[in-house]
């Protein structure tokens, strides 16, 4: 997959902001006038409507930056289940096929002049039974990748395993997200000690955002957040 033009957002564990973030950088990037592209590989979760089944992620990271793209293309593996997209595959009866997924990425980098690729989960997901994991699909891409991080207990821990994976496997971290952020004095700690030992630049760091719910499609303060990073 050559020619690639964008990012791979990536996380320390599930349920850490992705898609939050995949969304204020879409919303961003139209704002100043770039032509991005949202690209969600796999997915896990969504809702039934009358014209199909669609992806809770893609839905709202549409629906806060008013990208406008035929899912078939963007999202084209979408599991009901929300578990690992290897055990969603057998669980729904078919599979994650990555002939696939490079034929819709390479059109649509020769589409968009940048391109925003929000994994399922982490580096080490298995995408499909016999093992292929998300980090060979991100080298596959020639994409670097930004990782999303909690500030709580145990994201030192979370960010660093990621981070030292991601060396060994040949993948360059261009930045930390760090994701949730209270204000706690503890969470600041875990900030900078992360940025100390891992040498990864800190390229955000995003407050708890009241309002927000990516199920309803709920936006809150999202943007504003973003326009002050």
């Amino acid at each position: 997959m050559s020619g690639a033009k964008g990012i791979y957002i990536i996380g320390t564990d599930t349920d850490v902001g992705k898609t939050v973030v995949c969304a204020g950088l879409m919303y961003l990037l139209k704002s100043k006038g770039y032509d991005p592209c949202y690209f969600k590989p796999v997915s896990s979760g969504g809702r039934d409507t009358e014209n199909g089944f669609f992806s809770y992620d893609a839905s709202f990271v549409k629906a806060v930056s008013g990208f406008d793209e035929d899912d078939n293309m963007i999202n084209p593996f979408r599991f009901r289940i929300p578990v690992s997209p290897h055990l969603a595959s057998e669980m729904e009866g078919f599979a994650v096929d990555k002939e696939i997924i490079r034929d819709r990425y390479n059109k649509l980098i020769e589409k968009y002049r940048y391109i925003v690729v929000e994994g399922c989960g982490g580096l080490a997901v298995p995408l499909t039974k016999d093992g292929y994991l998300q980090f060979q699909l991100v080298k596959e891409m020639g994409l670097g990748c930004i990782l999303i991080s909690r500030t709580t207990l145990g994201t030192i821990n979370h960010t660093l395993l990621t981070v030292s994976f991601a060396q060994n496997a040949g993948i360059p971290i261009k930045g930390i997200v760090f994701s949730g952020f209270s204000g706690d004095d503890a969470e600041r700690d875990n900030i900078e000690t992360i940025r100390h030992l891992t040498k990864v630049p800190v390229i955000g760091v995003i407050p708890k955002i009241e309002g927000i719910n990516v199920e309803d499609k709920a936006l809150g303060e999202l943007k504003s957040v973003f326009e002050k990073q």
